[in-house]
């Protein structure tokens, strides 16, 4: 199959890679979309020759890209229909660790103490033609979802609704939301789909005008404002 590879110095190299196969309780999944991330940026600007692209002990090249989504085209063994069938469509969590440990049980999978595989970084990523994951990383895409909606929702539009979640966000609360790149854009559309009234702050003019219309009720500036603190009250 062909895969992207981050070369570093701002090169991206095209490679042929073996199709994946999956083992006992992993799927292979064939990719419709995968999103760049701002990480994938760092690793697309790293110096020439770096080993693995950004982290970890792997040797040789690794397959960039950690927002995959797309259909479930092979089952390993001991996959069960109620996590994955082929055909199924599927999101996927963008680093794997055990799902045994007290970390992987909780949730708290990126601190798995057996290590976690960082995909894209430490292993094979998405900006390829097919990849293998394991099972129990998977979320199923709902129907009315579109691919490149679940790649967003792999990685930085899922970490924006995390935050959300954990700040208890409720609808006759206002928020600050500051910086309006991928993962704050996001924050903005979902707070304001829970009814939040939503201040963003962005010193770039496009952003701010994006944010509007994801649903910012105010905008700011921050260069034009000496206190932030009272601009935002």
């Amino acid at each position: 199959m062909k895969a992207v590879v981050f070369a570093g110095d701002r090169k991206i190299e095209f490679m042929d890679f073996p199709d994946p196969h999956p083992g006992p309780g992993e799927v292979v999944l064939q990719i419709k979309a995968s999103g760049m991330c701002g990480s994938d940026l760092k690793y697309y600007r790293n110096p020439a020759g770096t080993p693995t692209l950004g982290i970890g002990e792997r040797k040789g090249p690794i397959i960039a890209g950690h927002e995959p989504c797309g259909v479930v085209v092979e089952v390993g063994e001991g996959v069960s229909e109620a996590q994955a069938k082929v055909g199924d469509r599927m999101m996927d969590h963008h680093y794997s660790g055990c799902g045994v440990c007290k970390h992987c049980r909780t949730g708290w999978s990126q601190m798995c103490i057996d290590g976690i595989t960082v995909y894209g970084t430490t292993g094979h990523g998405a900006h390829a033609e097919y990849m293998k994951v394991p099972a129990h990383t998977l979320v199923k895409l709902p129907d009315d979802l579109s691919f490149t909606t679940g790649a967003a929702i792999s990685c930085g539009t899922g970490t924006a609704y995390g935050a959300l979640k954990r700040l208890d966000l409720a609808g006759d609360e206002t928020i600050a939301i500051f910086g309006q790149g991928p993962v704050g854009l996001s924050a903005t559309q979902l707070a304001k789909a829970m009814g939040a009234r939503v201040i963003v702050l962005d010193v770039m003019a496009e952003r701010r005008k994006l944010a509007q219309d994801f649903g910012a009720d105010f905008v700011i500036d921050p260069t034009e404002h000496n206190d932030l603190v009272s601009a935002i009250r």
